[in-house]
This record gives structure tokens, C-alpha cells and sequence, in this order.
């Protein structure tokens, strides 16, 4: 089966219209996968997406707290790896973007609060998840929108709190001194 998406998709997926889409294929500003026949473009999504993010840095370049975010999100795929995790991360280039947008926000509300516990943390990613529309469910599921760990941080299982320690003790190692 395909993986390659339309235009239309792959443009809603980052947050532009299929026409500036299209404008920055045909420019070259971005390269779809594949062209189809009929010459329609077909997108690979973690693919366009990293082109996007290199593309559209912010003012100053990348902020400390999206390289922070990326740190953690690779130590936690690994961990999610080690602990026999059976839907671990994807990488953060492949990550959707709803998933590094929601990591480089808790970075920098953890920069913003360098007294910030795993409690708080988990408290946090809880609440953007239940603002988001996910509830707690049996087993993580995209589509819809549930996860086990939904739970206060005293019921996790102990790896999952081994996140919440990671997530502060990375914060904490890369933030700038005096912070």
C-alpha cells in the first residue's frame, strides 16, 4: 500500500492551503515523493513536514525550546524503546506536527519554571491531552484519541513516571545557567 498522500492532505496536515502547496513544489521550495501520471503531486508526510520546519525557522533561528524538545523526545522514544513500548514514538522529523508542537510548548513552560516536579509535568500533558478531545482509554489510539496514562501520576506504572523524571531532568541539564 501507498503511504503517499494528495495535496489537499498533505497541505491540511501542515497548516497551508493546497494552492501555496502546490506553489512551493512547482518553486522547488519543497519536493513531493512522487508525481503522479496525470502530473499530481503525492507527499511522503514526515518527509514534508522536516522540509517545512527547515524551511520556516523562527525570527533568531530555532528556539531553545524546540532543540530542548527534541532531545526529549528522542531520550523518551528510546525509552519507550528499552521498556518494550509496543507504539513508540516516531522520530521527531516523522513525529505529527500536533505531537512536537505539544513537546516544544511543555519545554517551554518547563524553561519558564525551572521548579517544575514530574508531578506537574504529567499534570500538564494531561491537561493539553483532555483539552485536545483524548480520554482516557485501555490503550493508546491515535484515531481515538485515548491513552492509558491518562491517569494522576501516583497511578502511573513506575516507566511511566521514569518519563516524567527524564522530561524534568533533561529540562534542567539544558537549560541555560541561572534559569
Amino acid at each position: 500500500m501507498n503511504r503517499y498522500v494528495t495535496t489537499g492532505v498533505a497541505a491540511r496536515e501542515i497548516g497551508v492551503s493546497a494552492a501555496t502547496l502546490t506553489r512551493w513544489a512547482a518553486a522547488g521550495t519543497v519536493t513531493p515523493a512522487e508525481r503522479t501520471a496525470g502530473g499530481h503531486y503525492r507527499w511522503d508526510l514526515p518527509v514534508l513536514r522536516a522540509q517545512v520546519r527547515r524551511l520556516h525557522p523562527p525570527p533568531g533561528g530555532r528556539p531553545l525550546a524546540e532543540d530542548i524538545a527534541s532531545v526529549i523526545h528522542d531520550a523518551n522514544r528510546r525509552l519507550q524503546i528499552i521498556q518494550g513500548d509496543p507504539q513508540p514514538s516516531p522520530l521527531w522529523d516523522e513525529a505529527p506536527e500536533r505531537q512536537v508542537q505539544g513537546a516544544i510548548e511543555s519545554a517551554g513552560r518547563a524553561l519558564a519554571d525551572p521548579g517544575l516536579t514530574p508531578e506537574q509535568n504529567h499534570q500538564g500533558w494531561m491537561d493539553d491531552l483532555l483539552a485536545a478531545g483524548w480520554t482516557y482509554g485501555p490503550v493508546k489510539d491515535e484515531q481515538a484519541r485515548t491513552h492509558p496514562l491518562l491517569v494522576p501520576f501516583a497511578d502511573l506504572p513506575e516507566e511511566a513516571q521514569q518519563k516524567d523524571r527524564l522530561f524534568v531532568a533533561i529540562v534542567r541539564a539544558l537549560a541555560p545557567r541561572g534559569t
